[in-house]
C-alpha cells in the first residue's frame, strides 16, 4: 500500500516538473503572469519537487512517518501559496492577516526551512531562523544590535504577505528568467552537445603537456557558460577528465583540485552564472547583458590564470599530452560541434542588440529545437528528460533563494543590515583595502556550505552600500562580493565543489581542497584587480580596457609562475618572492609603478632564460656563413 502511495506521488512529482517547465516556456514565449502569481505557482511546483524527490519513502515504519510528512508539507505549501493568490489584491490595500493568514504565513516559513534543510543543508535554515528570532526578540538583545522587536503578524507580513520577503526578487528572477536558462542547458545536453563540447575541447588541448587537465580547463569553461553550476561541471566533465588525469600521470589529488577550480568557473562565467547575472542586474537597475559584459573578462582570466598554473605544473614535473590516437581531428570535432554552436551565437547576438534576456533565450531554444528536428536527434524521451531535469535543477536554485528570502525581509524590517554594516566601517577605521579584506573574509566565511547565489544575496544587501560610499563602483561592489562567495566553494574547510572533485579522483577531500587553493591562488587577486581597475569591467574606453587586461594577464602569469616555482627550471625561493612582488605590482593602479614591474619582469624573464639565450648566440655564431 505505501508503495503504491508512494509511486502516485513521484509521478505526481514528475506532472509537476513537466508542467512547471512548460508554464515556464509559455511565459517565456508569451508573457508572465501578474508578479505574485508567477512566483507562487513557480514555488509551489519547486517546492512540491523538493518535498517529493528529496526525500524518498521506503517500506519501513520511518517510511510511512515521512510519507505523511511529505503529503502534510505539500499540503501546507499549496494551502498557503493559493491563500496567497487568492488574497493577494486584498493584503496589498490593508497589509493585515486575520488567523487564517496567519497560519498560512507559519505554513509556507516552516516548509520553506525544511525545504532548505533537505536541499542545500540545515545551515541556511538555521541562518534563516536565527534572523527571524532576532526580529521578534530584538527588545531583549543588548547593545548596539537591539531593536525594539516586532510581532508574529508583522514579521509573517514582511516575509510572506508582501514582495520583500520569501517572494521577493530573488524567486521572482528564478520564475522568469533562471529557468528558462535552466531549461535551455538542459535541452543542449539532450542533444549530446555537452559530450561534442568535449570532443571539441580534447581536440584543442589533448596534445599540449597536461593535456588532459587543459581539457579539463577547456571543457569546464564551455558547460560553465551553459550550466552555471560547479556541481554539474564536476559531474559531467569530471567523471571524464579526472581519470584521464590520472593515467597520464597527475596525482588523484591534484586531478581533483584542478577540476574543482575549472568547474568553480561555471558561476562566473555568463551567460547564466548560477542565477547571479539576472539577480545582480535587478539589483542594480542593470540591463543584464550588462553585467554579463562586466563578468566576461574576469571570467576569462579565471581559467587564463588556470592554465598558466596547469602548464607550468606538467612543465616541471614532465607530464606530456594525451597519444595522438586519443585526440579528435579538429575540424570534425568543429563539424559536429558548430551546428550546436548556432543556438549560443543567436542566444549573445539577441542580447547584445537589447532583447531582453528571457526573449532572447526563448528564441535561442526555439533554434535549438528547430536543427535538433531537423537532424533527428532529440527523441519525445529525451524532450521530457530536459522537460523533468530542467525542473529539478530548479530546486536547488529556487529554495535556497526563497530562504534568502526571509533572511533579507527581516533584515530590512529590523535595520540590522546597517548595523552590520556600521560594525564593518568600524574595524576597517574607513580603510578601503582593510574593509576589502574585511569583506572578503566575511564572504568565503559565510559562503562555506551555502550554494554562492545565497551568500551573496544576502552579502549584497549589508557590503555593497560600504564600497559604494567609499567610491567603489556599483557593478564592481556586487562582483567583488560574489567572487569570494563562490571561491568558498574551494576554500576548505568547507569546500563541497572540492570535495565533489575529490570523491571522483578517490582523493584525500582536505588535501584536494587546499591543492584547489593553490591552483586557484590567481583568482583570489582577480576581485582586488577589477575593484582598482575598472577596465577589467569593461568600464572605460577600448584603450583601458586593453591596457587594463594587458596588465592583468602579466600579473597573472607572474603570479602563477611564483606560486608554482618553476619556469623553464626549478626556481629559488628569492625569485619566487621577486615574482610574487612583482605581480601585486602590475596589479598595483599606477601607472608609474605598473612600467617598473613590466621592467622587473623582463629582467626575471632574461635572468633565466639567459643560459639558452647565450647557447642560441654562441651556435649562430659558430654556424659558417653561406
Amino acid at each position: 500500500m505505501i508503495d503504491k502511495i508512494n509511486s502516485a506521488l513521484q509521478s505526481f512529482a514528475t506532472f509537476c516538473a513537466v508542467s512547471l517547465s512548460l508554464f515556464s516556456l509559455y511565459t517565456a514565449f508569451f508573457g508572465t503572469f501578474p508578479t505574485v502569481e508567477q512566483r507562487t505557482i513557480h514555488l509551489t511546483a519547486v517546492g512540491i519537487l523538493g518535498i517529493f524527490f528529496y526525500n524518498k519513502s521506503s517500506e519501513s515504519r520511518l517510511g510511512l512517518a515521512k510519507l505523511l510528512t511529505n503529503i502534510v508539507l505539500a499540503i501546507m505549501l499549496i494551502s498557503s501559496n493559493l491563500y496567497l493568490i487568492v488574497n493577494w489584491e486584498d493584503l496589498y490595500i490593508s497589509p493585515f492577516l486575520t488567523p487564517v493568514g496567519m497560519i498560512m504565513g507559519i505554513s509556507i516559513v516552516v516548509v520553506i526551512l525544511e525545504l532548505t534543510r533537505r536541499t542545500v543543508g540545515i545551515s541556511l535554515s538555521i541562518i534563516a531562523l536565527i534572523f527571524l528570532l532576532y526580529t521578534y526578540f530584538g527588545n531583549y538583545i543588548p547593545g548596539f544590535m537591539a531593536h525594539r522587536g516586532y510581532s508574529v503578524e508583522r514579521i509573517l507580513v514582511q516575509v510572506y504577505a508582501g514582495t520583500e520577503g520569501i517572494y521577493g526578487i530573488p524567486v521572482g528572477v528564478c520564475s522568469t528568467l533562471v529557468i528558462v536558462f535552466i531549461l535551455f542547458g538542459a535541452f543542449l545536453g539532450a542533444t549530446g552537445a555537452s559530450d561534442m563540447l568535449l570532443e571539441l575541447a580534447t581536440s584543442v588541448a589533448g596534445k599540449r603537456r597536461g593535456g588532459p587537465a587543459k581539457v579539463a580547463i577547456c571543457a569546464s569553461g564551455f558547460m560553465g557558460m551553459l550550466s552555471g553550476s560547479s556541481t554539474a561541471n564536476v559531474a559531467t566533465t569530471g567523471a571524464i577528465t579526472i581519470p584521464m588525469m590520472k593515467k597520464s600521470g597527475f596525482e588523484s589529488f591534484v586531478a581533483g583540485a584542478i577540476e574543482a577550480v575549472a568547474s568553480s568557473g561555471g558561476y562566473k562565467t555568463p551567460p547564466i552564472m548560477g542565477a547571479v547575472a539576472f539577480i545582480m542586474a535587478e539589483m542594480l537597475g542593470a540591463n543584464y547583458i550588462d553585467v554579463c559584459f562586466a563578468a566576461a573578462i574576469p571570467a576569462f582570466f579565471h581559467y587564463f590564470g588556470l592554465y598558466i598554473m596547469v602548464d607550468l605544473y606538467a612543465g616541471q614535473k614532465g607530464l606530456k599530452g594525451l597519444p595522438k590516437e586519443k585526440i579528435p581531428l579538429f575540424l570534425p570535432a568543429v563539424k559536429k560541434t558548430i551546428w550546436y554552436m548556432l543556438p549560443i551565437v543567436l542566444l549573445i547576438v539577441l542580447m547584445l542588440t537589447r532583447f531582453t534576456a528571457m526573449y532572447a533565450c526563448a528564441y535561442s531554444l526555439l533554434a535549438l529545437w528547430t536543427i535538433s528536428f531537423l537532424k533527428k536527434n532529440l527523441p519525445l524521451k529525451a524532450i521530457s528528460q530536459a522537460l523533468i531535469s530542467g525542473a529539478k535543477t530548479m530546486v536547488v536554485i529556487t529554495v535556497p533563494c526563497a530562504a534568502a528570502g526571509i533572511v533579507l525581509g527581516v533584515l530590512t524590517l529590523s535595520g540590522a543590515g546597517s548595523k552590520i554594516s556600521d560594525l564593518i566601517t568600524f574595524l576597517s577605521g574607513n580603510s578601503l583595502p582593510l574593509t576589502l579584506l574585511w569583506i572578503m573574509v566575511i564572504s568565503i566565511v559565510l559562503g562555506m556550505g551555502l550554494p554562492p547565489v545565497v551568500s551573496y544575496i544576502i552579502l549584497a544587501a549589508l557590503e555593497v552600500p560600504i564600497l559604494i560610499n567609499m567610491g567603489v563602483s556599483p557593478i564592481a561592489a556586487h562582483l567583488f562580493i560574489f567572487y569570494f562567495c563562490s571561491l568558498s566553494l574551494i576554500t576548505p574547510p568547507i569546500c563541497t565543489t572540492s570535495f565533489t572533485a575529490a570523491a571522483i579522483a578517490k582523493s584525500p577531500p582536505m588535501k584536494t581542497g587546499i591543492e584547489a587553493v593553490r591552483f586557484g591562488l590567481v583568482l583570489y587577486t582577480l576581485p582586488y584587480m577589477f575593484v582598482f581597475n575598472p577596465g577589467l569591467l569593461g568600464q572605460g574606453s577600448a584603450s583601458q580596457i586593453l591596457y587594463s587586461s594587458a596588465l592583468a594577464a602579466l600579473g597573472v602569469f607572474a603570479l602563477a609562475v611564483g606560486a608554482q616555482g618553476y619556469f623553464s627550471k626549478q626556481l629559488g625561493v628569492l625569485t619566487r618572492v621577486l615574482f610574487i612582488a612583482t605581480s601585486v605590482a602590475l596589479f598595483w593602479p599606477d601607472k608609474t609603478i605598473s612600467l617598473l614591474a613590466i621592467f622587473v619582469l623582463i629582467l626575471l624573464l632574461f635572468s633565466i632564460k639567459r643560459q639558452q639565450i647565450y647557447r642560441f648566440i654562441g651556435e649562430n655564431k659558430r654556424s659558417p656563413s653561406p
